[in-house]
């Protein structure tokens, strides 16, 4: 990669990559030591996996840097790195291993945050697992180009850019817990995946899963006002609707080819696995998990591991055999759905009947004959009384009966979010609930409630216009988790909404969150709390563009033009926002000024949000201007993916993008990294329109057949798109309704 005339040189291995770079046994069962030596100019920094132990001046303006032994390791974690870097001192762990950030040069003043937060994340994680940080040092690099956002090889875990560094004026909170929790994900791993390491590909979970269950809880335990339990009920919500497909892969999941391996890298490894770990550490209790935690790491030391040895060891630490209910979620697809029915009668306790199958969406062909063993815990209140009662569910059917002392006013049956099912009750009990939420359940309680009826409206069980009815109390909420849900919901309804009733759904939003919108306006006031910061670009965001708000709209656009003068001009958490609003009803002008600074803009930074704005007009000419440069060499079609894919959301501008894409597929295929490839299917799927299916699959099968991974994509947008088509004939009716009346 090159930056300001400097060149510089990374490796990233993962996944069958190391024998482009040098002869070995490319698979992660054959873990080894390794001693490397670079060959490189005088005035260039070489870096690798361990400390230099000597460089030699070769008298030719070259040097031989040597480095010491590794630790065994699997060649898809061993790395290197070449170019006129600088180093920032952040520290040493509490064993003396050096920790540095290793920047390209003059960026040394942009990884202020990272040189403060990396040792406090380092501290936590090896209390929890109860051992000194494995390797002898820790450097953080940044890398200019890189497809991931980072890779946990040992001692030299690389980064993407724009992830590690920030310059001081542009740092926000957003940008304090990307940093902080993908370095707890990356920082996990150097004891789950490189300490002990997957035996073969089918595993990737191992890695993956425990990673971000571990960064999530470390970073909640360090840093709790940042609701990481609310995020992580969050995420839960978003993978179950990719798990809720009939394609849907199992966690565990066979690997027969390198393009298996890249596609488990995805939210059914990292969120679903993170759930299911979750949801059994609260089944056998904390400080048992952890136990078993150590007990694996203790054995496999330095070796290879498999999933029947993890769960061998959490089951040993549990003191029950847990292996059933692993396998219940890490070997089958799905999402369990369990139905709840409230019975109380004289003389008997209050008593929940369950009973569970797979959820399906509205159009599904899945096969709802399912069943998972699930730990279930429900949450009640009775007589001013909160209370909780917890069981397993193995069969299909089964009963819960309650400790309350009278039959409960309201009944949440997943308490703390826990558990990885959807909840499905209706009539009365879901009205009760729905009503007591904001006073009866916890954040992460209300944000799991609010997936849950969002679910029910996918698979049919309750109406859309019910969603739309609660919006107008979850818009007023004070935690901006919430408000964040309600948009979600208002957000999700837009495609159904016809254009005749479009000004009533302009007015809804209004309604809604117009009042609080210019309250926040663009800019911070003093004394404002961190909730306040990160809910304004929502809700600005939202009624200057959906609700097409006037006076946003100019207050955004003349921004914009201040902010191309002036990078100080906006604030930097509000600079997409407000380029983005800019764009969506910009002219001519705006493009071609977007367009020359970002082919002049140096930081690369700036120039993504440059290009993101490209991405953002409305105008059909303007679009086909920006999806024309994204194939040209003008810039890497990783950095201008936006500029490709702007005219997919619009549905002025769908079928214009989709025959540009159909046009242009080879040049296309061709500019993407190859990871990236295969997801060029889903790009007909917003096109939502299921009589068209042939046509989609008879065009993209042959080329994508090609690709390693094609298949199982085109498979899946095939799917999505019939489930979309689906959903909205079913909900659009609903909508029509609820819209009329506004």
């Amino acid at each position: 990669a090159q930056e300001g005339g400097d060149w510089y040189a990374y490796t990233q291995f993962e996944a069958t990559d190391a024998r482009e770079a040098f002869p070995c046994f490319d698979e992660p069962s054959f873990k080894a030591p390794w001693k490397l030596s670079i060959k490189t100019t005088k005035a260039l920094a070489a870096f690798a996996n361990t400390p230099i132990v000597s460089e030699k001046d070769l008298g030719d303006g070259h040097k031989l840097v040597e480095f010491a032994e590794t630790k065994p390791l699997p060649s898809y974690l061993v790395a290197f790195a070449v170019g006129p870097f600088e180093t920032v001192d952040a520290g040493k762990t509490r064993g003396g291993a050096p920790i540095r950030i290793v920047v390209p040069r003059g960026r040394s003043k942009d990884v202020a945050y990272p040189v403060e937060a990396t040792r406090p994340i380092v501290d936590l994680l090896e209390d929890y697992f109860g051992m000194p940080y494995p390797y002898e040092k820790i450097d953080m690099i940044a890398c200019l180009v890189f497809n991931a956002g980072a890779m946990e090889n040992p001692g030299l875990i690389t980064w993407h850019h724009n992830i590690l560094l920030t310059k001081p004026e542009n740092m926000t909170l957003g940008r304090q817990q990307s940093y902080a929790s993908v370095a707890a994900h990356e920082l996990a791993h150097m004891w789950f995946g490189d300490y002990v390491t997957l035996a073969w590909w089918d595993d990737t979970w191992l890695n993956e899963a425990f990673a971000t269950w571990a960064g999530e809880k470390i970073i909640d335990q360090w840093k709790p006002a940042w609701d990481g339990a609310v995020d992580a009920a969050s995420s839960k919500s978003g993978v179950m609707h990719s798990d809720s497909l009939d394609t849907a892969r199992s966690v565990r999941n066979p690997i027969e080819s390198p393009g298996d391996i890249e596609q488990s890298f995805d939210g059914i490894t990292y969120q679903k696995g993170q759930a299911v770990l979750s949801m059994i550490e609260r089944y056998i209790g904390a400080d048992a998990f952890k136990t078993g935690v150590r007990a694996y790491l203790a054995k496999y030391a330095w070796r290879n591991a498999t999933y029947d040895d993890f769960v061998a060891a959490i089951t040993g630490a549990a003191g029950r055999d847990v292996k059933p209910m692993f396998d219940a979620f890490i070997l089958q697809s799905g999402v369990p759905i369990v139905a709840f029915d409230l019975q109380c009668k004289p003389g008997t306790p209050p008593t929940l009947t369950m009973s569970q199958q797979r959820y399906a969406p509205t159009g599904s062909k899945i096969d709802p004959k399912r069943t998972w063993q699930i730990p279930i815990c429900v949450k009640w209140g009775a007589g001013g009384k909160t209370g909780r009662d917890c069981t397993t569910l193995a069969t299909e059917t089964g009963t819960l009966a309650l400790t309350a002392k009278s039959c409960p006013e309201w009944v949440h049956p997943n308490a703390d979010s826990g558990g990885y099912y959807r909840m499905s009750m209706t009539g009365k009990p879901l009205d009760t609930l729905l009503a007591r939420a904001s006073r009866a359940l916890t954040l992460p309680e209300r944000v799991g409630l609010i997936g849950d009826v969002t679910a029910l409206i996918a698979n049919g069980t309750v109406q859309q216009g019910v969603a739309l009815g609660l919006v107008e109390t979850l818009s007023k909420d004070k935690s901006r988790h919430i408000v964040d849900a309600s948009i979600g919901v208002v957000a999700g309804v837009e495609e159904m909404v016809p254009d005749n009733l479009r000004a009533n759904y302009e007015r809804l939003i209004k309604k809604l969150y117009r009042t609080r919108a210019v309250e926040l306006g663009f800019k911070s006031k003093p004394g404002e709390d961190d909730n306040t910061k990160q809910l304004r670009p929502q809700l600005v965001g939202l009624v200057a563009a959906s609700g097409n708000d006037k006076p946003l709209i100019e207050q955004a656009t003349a921004l914009a033009w201040k902010w191309l003068d002036d990078k100080k001009a906006v604030e930097p958490e509000m600079v997409g926002v407000v380029l983005g609003i800019a764009a969506q009803y910009g002219d001519q002008k705006l493009f071609d000024r977007l367009h020359k600074d970002a082919k002049a803009a140096e930081d690369r930074a700036d120039r993504g949000r440059l290009l993101g704005a490209m991405g953002s007009f409305s105008d059909p000419k303007i679009v086909a201007q920006a999806m024309g440069i994204s194939i040209t060499d003008e810039f890497e079609l990783r950095e201008a993916l936006s500029l490709l894919q702007g005219g997919f959301t619009d549905r002025r501008t769908r079928n214009f993008a989709y025959e540009f894409v159909t046009k242009n597929i080879d040049a296309i295929i061709k500019k993407l990294p190859e990871p990236f490839r295969p997801y060029i299917a889903f790009t007909f799927v917003p096109m939502c329109d299921d009589s068209r299916k042939a046509e989609f699959e008879g065009f993209f099968k042959p080329r994508l057949e090609k690709l390693e991974g094609g298949p199982k994509m085109l498979a899946q947008a095939l799917e999505a798109l019939s489930l979309c088509a689906a959903a909205r004939k079913a909900q659009t009716p609903g909508v029509i309704a609820f819209l009329k009346r506004q």
